[in-house]
C-alpha cells in the first residue's frame, strides 16, 4: 500500500513540474521576442509599453523618462545603436537616465549574475537585445 502511495506522489509530482514548465514556455510565447519580454521587465514601467515615456510610474518622476521611440529622429534619422547599449549598461560617462537614482542596467545585471566567463557575454546578450527591442520601435 505505501509504495501505490509513493507511486502516486512521485506522478502527482511530475505532473505538477511538467505543468509549471508548460506554463512558463506559454507565458515566455505571450511575451514575444526576448528583447521585448526584457524591456518589458526592465523599462516599461518608466518608459511605457510602447516606449513613448508614458509607464506607470513616469508621472512620479523629474525629470520625465525619454521618449524611445525618437531617438533615431533626434539623430538624423539613425538609430546610434552602440550609444543607446552603452546608455543603458552604463558606460557612457553622461546618464542617459537623467535621475543618478535610475538603475544603470548593466550593473544590475553584474550582480544579478553569477561570476563567470560566461557572465559577461550573458550581460552584453541582455544590453543587446533590449537595444534590438528599443531600436524596433524607433517612429517612421
Amino acid at each position: 500500500m505505501q509504495r501505490g502511495a509513493m507511486r502516486i506522489l512521485v506522478v502527482a509530482m511530475a505532473s505538477v513540474g511538467v505543468l509549471a514548465r508548460a506554463s512558463s514556455v506559454a507565458g515566455a510565447a505571450e511575451a514575444g521576442p526576448p528583447g521585448k519580454a526584457m524591456y518589458r521587465k526592465y523599462c516599461a514601467a518608466c518608459h511605457g509599453e510602447t516606449g513613448k515615456g508614458d509607464g506607470v510610474v513616469s508621472g512620479f518622476m523629474q525629470p520625465k523618462p525619454t521618449d524611445l521611440t525618437q531617438i533615431a529622429k533626434k539623430n538624423g534619422g539613425q538609430f546610434p545603436f552602440m550609444t543607446v547599449a552603452e546608455d543603458i549598461d552604463g558606460t557612457n560617462t553622461i546618464r542617459a537616465h537623467g535621475d543618478p537614482s535610475m538603475p544603470v542596467w548593466g550593473e544590475v545585471f553584474r550582480s544579478d549574475l553569477p561570476s563567470s566567463m560566461a557572465r559577461q557575454s550573458e550581460i552584453r546578450g541582455r544590453i543587446m537585445l533590449i537595444t534590438e527591442h528599443v531600436r524596433s520601435i524607433q517612429a517612421k
